[in-house]
């Protein structure tokens, strides 16, 4: 049977192929040369499709650093491969779930494939895998041909019956077709022309034990997320303790950290129902699984209990903590703005962007002028007050989607992606006068403190070999605007810089 169910899915009706912006995603994803103008250019055709994305990006599931204003950011946010994952799953979820019942729950069908989504990520986050969202598609996509074998042979599940477990389900298969719907989805995925590892994931994603050669860690983390979804929608066929144990047997971690992964996909569901437009769990079962974590863990210690405790917060207060921990890598802990290594590389991710879609790009590097003397005569700690107030100052001139990053002890460095010449250098007369008409309140009095800029722009009519170079040539024209009387800003022409301007 399972050849004559291949020759009808090939040209079946019934079942829809993927829309054609799917097929167009997927070559994008074969592409060795894909770039962030390629995605943004075939997601930016369907408004749908561009929306979704743009919420994941600012999802408290995904968001890393800031919220994301639009579809180049928010690539620049995820990351191409994951946007494009992402991309796909959207893209084919919106096809395949307009498909009316034939034999099996669809609803049903649906809850279990987004929250086994969601659960493979979690699950290949947690063990370091590098590519979480290609595991999320993964789990997305692994029961794919229980649709199709719906599609084409109507009456197949019927005799099955909706209540059937998971593992039910594929000894029923094995028996009438003499496969599973994990090797029937991995065919018809690569009748579709996916992505390789993705087949096989979905292939082996059957696997019964951690030992199984052909099990891939994608494929044993697919495979636990089918056990979430089956336990998570109906706990009374299944607990929580026993999944922890199976997540411990296929990913050989620790039962606590499998416990504190459960509760993280609880506590997840209600943003992936919103990113999907989903309903999949009630508060209340939610609330009864958490609770039955949570006991489960504070057998074993106090400290385990609370680590259980804080992943029950709220959207808001997870991305809080997110924030916090950013600060301490990624923020200057005097000024509160970028350090300098989390600065050059946003500097370079803008600037590949700008390169690859041939926006502009500049750059300020600013020098307060005479800073020593502020240190000599008033003391460190005023000089600290007069640094921190100056990052306020300049991130009160530059948008939110701007970078202000202190690149030594007083320079900063101002990153303005999509901004062109002549439009920056009207930032930085303002951030002249701004600074030359604050007072900074100090014990021993009040001071003023001017800053001397320098700045450079990429463009496609003035090119920059990398952003090393661009920053160079800021510097450069700082040091030209210290030589030419201080408190004013010197552009760089493309060859040198030119004339000092005061505002």
């Amino acid at each position: 049977m399972l050849d004559a169910l291949k020759s009808r899915l090939q040209v079946a009706v019934s079942f829809p192929s993927p829309p054609t912006i799917a097929f167009q995603i997927i070559a994008l994803a074969n592409d060795p040369e894909i770039t962030a103008g390629k995605v943004a250019a075939l997601i930016g055709k369907d408004p749908g499709l561009a929306t979704k994305v743009l919420r994941v990006a600012n999802s408290p599931m995904y968001a890393k650093r800031r919220k994301s204003a639009n579809l180049r950011q928010a690539l620049v946010t995820l990351g191409l491969n994951a946007a494009v994952s992402l991309a796909l799953g959207f893209s084919l979820v919106s096809t395949y779930k307009q498909a009316k019942d034939a034999g099996i729950d669809y609803a049903k069908f649906w809850r279990r494939a987004i929250l086994g989504a969601a659960a493979a990520r979690l699950w290949a986050t947690l063990v370091r895998l590098p590519n979480a969202e290609d595991v999320f598609l993964a789990g997305l996509l692994q029961d794919i041909a229980v649709l199709a074998i719906d599609r084409v042979y109507k009456e197949f599940y019927v005799e099955l019956g909706s209540n059937a477990t998971h593992r039910e389900l594929i000894e029923y298969e094995n028996t009438r077709i003499g496969a599973d719907h994990s090797t029937i989805g991995a065919w018809l995925l690569r009748h579709w022309k996916l992505p390789e590892p993705l087949c096989t994931a979905i292939a082996a994603s059957h696997c019964d034990a951690a030992s199984d050669p052909a099990s891939s860690p994608a494929a044993r983390c697919v495979s636990l997320a089918g056990d979430c979804a089956e336990v998570l929608l109906d706990c009374e066929k299944g607990s929580i303790d026993a999944l922890a144990e199976r997540a411990v047997e296929l990913l050989g971690i620790d039962r606590d950290a499998a416990l504190q992964t459960i509760s993280a996909i609880v506590a997840d569901i209600p943003e992936v129902e919103r990113l999907f437009d989903t309903a999949i769990l009630d508060a209340e079962d939610a609330s009864a699984i958490l609770d039955q974590a949570r006991e489960l863990l504070s057998v074993r210690s106090i400290q385990a209990m609370h680590e259980i405790e804080t992943l029950k917060e709220t959207a808001a207060e997870l991305e809080s903590r997110s924030a916090e921990i950013e600060a301490k890598t990624r923020r200057d802990a005097l000024t509160g703005v970028f350090t300098r290594g989390y600065l050059d590389v946003l500097l370079r991710q803008e600037f590949e962007s700008a390169v690859a879609n041939g926006w502009p790009l500049s750059v300020v590097f600013a020098d307060l002028d005479c800073f020593k003397q502020v240190n000599d005569t008033y003391g460190h700690a005023a000089g600290d007050t007069v640094l921190a107030a100056t990052a306020g100052l300049i991130g009160s001139v530059v948008r939110e989607t701007d970078y202000v990053g202190r690149y030594g002890g007083e320079e900063f460095l101002v990153v303005l992606p999509g901004v062109a010449a002549d439009i920056a250098s009207k930032v930085c007369e303002r951030l002249l006068t701004r600074l030359r008409t604050t007072h900074h309140m100090l014990p021993a009095g009040k001071i003023q403190v001017t800053v001397s800029l320098g700045l450079a722009t990429h463009s496609s009519a003035a090119p920059f070999r990398d952003a090393n170079a661009l920053i160079e040539a800021a510097d450069r024209c700082v040091y030209a605007a210290k030589r030419a009387g201080r408190d004013r800003v010197v552009l760089f022409n493309g060859t040198g810089p030119l004339a000092s301007t005061m505002a």
